[in-house]
């Protein structure tokens, strides 16, 4: 065939000059995609445009949800302590035609020299307030007035007061009160009032072991605020038996409330004599360097100590340990 003078003739190369636009186009493509943007507008999958605010509104709504969960624990606990504190029975108010209003304007009399330090009030009190059983009722008053009364360092005037407390809620000294306790011991609203009640019932010496072994079913308790009333009762039931009790629930129990009951007790609130606390400061002295108690109770145990001996000897545990082999045995 004779070659087309008009048309070129091509090198032995040309099929490689073919090939090179196709190259270069695929190399030029290959650049563009690297310069591309990550995700340019209007451009990429719907979870890659929106997937940051996902995670956002995530992390909100994860964030709410714990607050949320915090916030209904704080509420419960503040609920249950307040329970705790009330140690009212649930039918605390009687007809109005079963109160004398005159014993009760003379028992919150009488309450009211009591809490005033009037050591003859204490008398008049312990004789007279079987008789306000069933005639007189717990008002806000009366509340106020024994609270402050059981809190004097007068041993006399608590006896008083927690007897009154037991008449003014209808509890007479006697089988008849440890029934009824036993009984409403059942009802959960009623339960802290109750356990309070029997640890005073049995300190004024109704059944004192009977009642020991009642309040100590209770120290395993599920509700924290159950075992902390059920070491309160044992605190104002005061026998010897019950010393080692306390100090297993504030090395042992895992509610700092129950700890803090249990401290506060068996050192300066409730009922034991000087030398049962000093017999309970004999273990706190000897927990002093024990590395499994934590941080609070280890401040609440030497609190305990300086309230039960009087020594200004502040957080130095070999301070205590010497003062401790000095005065022990005195």
């Amino acid at each position: 065939m004779i070659p087309d003078p008009l048309q070129p003739t091509l090198p032995s190369q040309s099929s490689d000059l073919i090939q090179a636009p196709a190259e270069f186009a695929h190399e030029t493509m290959r650049e563009a995609n690297r310069e591309r943007p990550l995700q340019p507008d209007g451009q990429g999958s719907w979870f890659s445009k929106y997937a940051f605010g996902i995670v956002y509104v995530c992390l909100v709504l994860a964030l709410c949800l714990s607050l949320g969960w915090v916030a209904q624990r704080i509420v419960k606990s503040a609920l249950s302590i307040a329970a705790s504190r009330t140690r009212k029975p649930a039918s605390a108010a009687k007809n109005s035609h079963s109160i004398d209003t005159a014993m009760q304007a003379q028992a919150e009399q009488t309450l009211k020299e009591l809490a005033s330090g009037d050591p003859a009030a204490a008398d008049l009190v312990l004789s007279q307030s079987d008789n306000w059983t069933g005639n007189t009722q717990r008002t806000q008053n009366t509340e106020q007035l024994v609270t402050a009364a059981i809190n004097l360092p007068d041993m006399h005037a608590r006896e008083a007061a927690i007897q009154a407390q037991l008449a003014l809620d209808g509890i007479p000294r006697n089988e008849t009160g440890l029934n009824t306790l036993k009984q409403a011991v059942g009802n959960p609203r009623q339960r802290p009032w109750v356990l309070w009640s029997l640890g005073a019932l049995g300190n004024r010496g109704i059944d004192p072991v009977h009642i020991a072994k009642i309040l100590e079913s209770y120290l395993n308790d599920p509700a924290p605020y159950v075992r902390a009333e059920a070491v309160d009762g044992l605190a104002l039931l005061a026998t010897d038996e019950t010393v080692p009790m306390m100090l297993d629930r504030f090395r042992n129990d895992p509610s700092p409330i129950v700890q803090e009951h249990s401290a506060c007790d068996i050192s300066q609130s409730g009922m034991y004599t000087h030398a049962q606390r000093m017999r309970a400061a004999a273990s706190l002295v000897g927990w002093l360097d024990d590395p499994l108690l934590t941080g609070q109770q280890r401040t609440w145990t030497f609190q305990a100590l300086r309230d039960i001996t009087g020594a200004p000897l502040g957080s130095d545990p070999a301070a205590w340990r010497e003062w401790w082999s000095q005065h022990s045995k005195r």
